[in-house]
């Protein structure tokens, strides 16, 4: 058996193997035994069906999957073993066409192209500035949010006629192209809040509507975005795109009003317990301070992602785009077509590239999550669970075995080994880079954070900024 690779440029390669027949016959000879041993046929005691009938029936796939076996360990082992810097998986050559039969076994060699990450170093220092932005918790934020307290505590009671800052509950149907009920349709009961359509024709439509009454929507006008939608529907993100451009009918079930609390003693004590707040001048300055907290978050969130983007920019990675196309058209779940592969392909590679500067990163500044670290902090979450209801923290032998359950979930301790290496960055640039704090208002960092302008109703933006 013979291993070897070549470089055909910086970013791309093949791997030969080439295989003796001494290398691979032996297992297969071993393995169509063992289904010999097991084969119960008709006219034959178990284990003395002739070979020939066996090798007949089962052999080229015997082969096929041994030789899968080998290959893909002396691939990994051998990429292993020379530190090469592969992207994805190696792929068969294309213009490769080996034959492959039981009767007919003989030496063959595989050839795998591979794609190389590039070449490349990450330095950062005290030259690089970067602007810290905060939002200026105003007067008009924090009554905005006082707001929505109060709405949050308020009575709600059902009225006879909508107004524009009320709610409507009702049945979404899905209509067909003649706009009659479509069999089999989507169908949901759900909410429409008045207030925070930002649609003025479909506020103006649904405005005044009473119970039992019936409108035409367009769910797209009556949501606040995707993601809103799909929960009003009761659908999954797939189907949120594929009703654009489809009507519902809304048929009124019930009509909302919500007065909100009075700023008195009994909504303090609620909100933040008996006699924590007395006045409304401690009221205003909890709030400030719990924005103040609710978009550290989102700052943090944004300066990672500027730092990200001038990394990119900066270094301008070379990938072997061909290579990694060709990746994801074989590497995918669901297939891709050409036009899906090209229209999503740009962010593919920028997440790449992302990632390998971020392992430089990484590895050239000594970052390192170790496993007691993890276990702290699944414990703090947990432990922030329980306080969330209200209860003390659980036994220390019940936190454990809690712990333990959620270690068991592999993609859960990825988010957290992410989550954990995401502060340890944070905290790099935090004391490398040069940062300008700059105050915005809370519209301009909306408009930073998403390219859009802050939607109607503060809640739907704090902590969510960075969603999707």
């Amino acid at each position: 058996m013979k291993v070897t690779h070549e470089l055909t440029d910086d970013l791309n390669g093949v791997i030969s193997i080439n295989l003796e027949t001494a290398d691979y016959q032996p297992q297969i000879e071993k393995t169509l035994k063992d289904y010999r041993k097991k084969a119960n046929m008709p006219g034959f005691r178990p284990g003395m069906v002739p070979m020939g009938m066996i090798k007949k029936m089962y052999g080229n796939s015997v082969l096929g999957e041994e030789l899968n076996k080998i290959l893909s360990e002396q691939l990994n082992t051998y990429i292993t073993s020379n530190d090469l810097q592969v992207l994805g998986n190696p792929l068969p050559k294309e213009d490769d066409k080996i034959d492959l039969d039981i009767n007919k076994l003989e030496a063959v060699t595989f050839n795998y192209n591979i794609g190389i990450a590039p070449a490349f170093e990450v330095k950062i220092s005290d030259k690089d500035k970067f602007t810290y932005n905060k939002v200026a918790i105003d007067q008009d934020l924090i009554e905005k949010y006082s707001s929505d307290i109060r709405r949050r505590y308020g009575k709600v009671e059902e009225v006879e006629a909508a107004g524009e800052n009320d709610m409507l509950s009702g049945k979404f149907q899905q209509l067909d192209a003649e706009g009659a009920i479509l069999e089999n349709g989507i169908e949901h009961t759900s909410t429409i809040t008045l207030e925070f359509l930002e649609d003025e024709a479909a506020k103006k439509e649904l405005t005044g509507k009473k119970v039992g009454d019936v409108v035409v929507v367009d769910p797209f006008k009556v949501s606040k975005g995707h993601e809103d939608l799909g929960k009003m529907l009761n659908i999954s993100h797939e189907q949120v795109h594929a009703i654009e451009g489809q009507k519902f009918q809304f048929s009124v079930e019930h009509v909302y009003h919500m007065t909100p609390a009075e700023l008195t003693q009994e909504l303090y004590d609620t909100v933040y317990g008996k006699d924590e707040v007395k006045t409304e001048e401690e009221y205003n300055a909890r709030i400030s301070a719990e924005l103040t907290d609710m978009f550290a978050k989102d700052s943090d969130f944004l300066l990672m992602r500027n730092v990200q983007d001038e990394l990119i920019e900066k270094l301008k990675l070379s990938l072997p785009d061909e290579f990694l196309k060709r990746w994801l058209m074989n590497a995918n779940e669901k297939p891709l077509t050409p036009e899906q592969l090209e229209a999503e392909y740009p962010n593919y590679a920028k997440g790449l590239m992302w990632q390998l500067i971020e392992n430089k990163l990484i590895s050239g500044n000594d970052l390192n999550v170790g496993e007691q670290e993890v276990i702290e902090y699944v414990k703090d979450n947990l432990k922030a669970q329980f306080a969330r209801y209200g209860m003390p923290d659980p036994e220390a032998e019940v936190l454990d075995q809690a712990v333990a359950r959620t270690l068991q979930n592999q993609e859960e301790v990825r988010n957290v080994y992410q989550e954990l290496y995401n502060r340890k960055l944070l905290a790099l640039y935090k004391d490398t880079f040069k940062l300008k704090e700059k105050e915005v208002s809370f519209d301009e960092f909306v408009k930073l954070a998403t390219g859009k302008p802050a939607k109607k109703g503060i809640l739907s933006n704090i902590g969510n900024l960075f969603k999707g």
